[in-house]
């Protein structure tokens, strides 16, 4: 599973995940810098 992890500010933290690799980086370009995409298990 991708999961993208966007940092807004302290208390605000967002989570998305996606099946594929190609749908999450494709979704990250969408956010802004703060946005990190790692993948588990």
């Amino acid at each position: 599973m991708w999961v993208i992890t966007v940092f807004n500010n302290q208390n605000d933290i967002r989570i998305f995940e996606y099946t594929n690799k190609g749908e999450a980086t494709q979704a990250l370009q969408a956010f802004s810098k703060n946005a990190v995409l790692t993948y588990t298990k």
